[in-house]
């Protein structure tokens, strides 16, 4: 009895481990000109014991509520999103916690300004890092300062946020150039809109997953647990 008390025991706990880490909506471009790291960040969230729903764009994707978490990948076309305007409201409004790694998204999502180039944008090369909250969780607990978190010649996006946002982590050299923030839910994003939700942008670009260091992984899975904790209840901002 033992033995088959251990057997099912290990058939039943990866559908534990999922139910505890949560569930999450991924939202990608399938099959994106130059090709994504979509995949891997998929596979490295089940093995993390997230439950993943991947769907192709906004138009088809399920109900967000139903979801612990959404992610945006940058595969996903900003003008795909703005193209219907219930669907911006729907997205950005939602009480449901969301990670992004799209820079053209920030200003739809009220989490920059609106102008590309000075509230956001994208760097050539993004390999280095100037960590400057070094205490909030979605530091991982990495030492504030220098450091790498990709590979050299990686681009990576970066933001202005507002001004009710935890910075986490900067080009350096360029303190408005924010390459890891995050909102609490109520913080005030930007043009006073209050988040409904916990909000996360870390710039990645199509392929940066493949290329991080493990200061990048660290940085990556801190940010999804961080977000994720945040859900309270469904619904959007009213």
């Amino acid at each position: 009895m033992l033995g088959l008390a251990t057997i099912f025991a290990a058939i039943l706990a990866p559908t534990t481990a999922s139910a505890a880490q949560g569930q999450i909506l991924f939202l990608m471009r399938a099959n994106p000109p130059g090709g994504s790291a979509d995949p891997a960040v998929q596979a490295h969230l089940e093995e993390l014991g997230y439950r993943v729903t991947v769907t192709d764009g906004f138009s088809n994707a399920p109900d967000p509520c139903g979801f612990d978490l959404v992610l945006m990948s940058s595969t996903v076309r900003s003008n795909q999103f703005t193209a219907d305007r219930p669907a911006i409201s729907r997205w950005r409004d939602m009480g449901v916690p969301l990670v992004t790694w799209e820079n053209d998204l920030l200003d739809d999502l009220r989490m920059t300004g609106l102008r590309r180039d000075s509230d956001f944008g994208e760097m050539e090369t993004g390999h280095y890092i100037w960590l400057v909250r070094a205490s909030h969780p979605m530091a991982a607990g990495l030492p504030a300062g220098l450091g790498t978190w990709t590979e050299a010649r990686t681009p990576a996006g970066w933001g202005k946020p507002g001004l009710g946002a935890d910075i986490i982590m900067t080009w350096p050299g360029e303190p408005d150039k924010a390459t890891l923030f995050g909102y609490e839910a109520g913080a005030t994003m930007d043009y006073d809109f209050q988040a409904p939700a916990r909000r996360v942008f870390i710039g990645m670009e199509n392929n940066s997953f493949s290329r991080m260091t493990e200061t990048g992984h660290k940085l990556f899975d801190a940010a999804i647990a961080w977000a994720r904790a945040g859900k309270k209840q469904c619904g959007t901002k009213k």
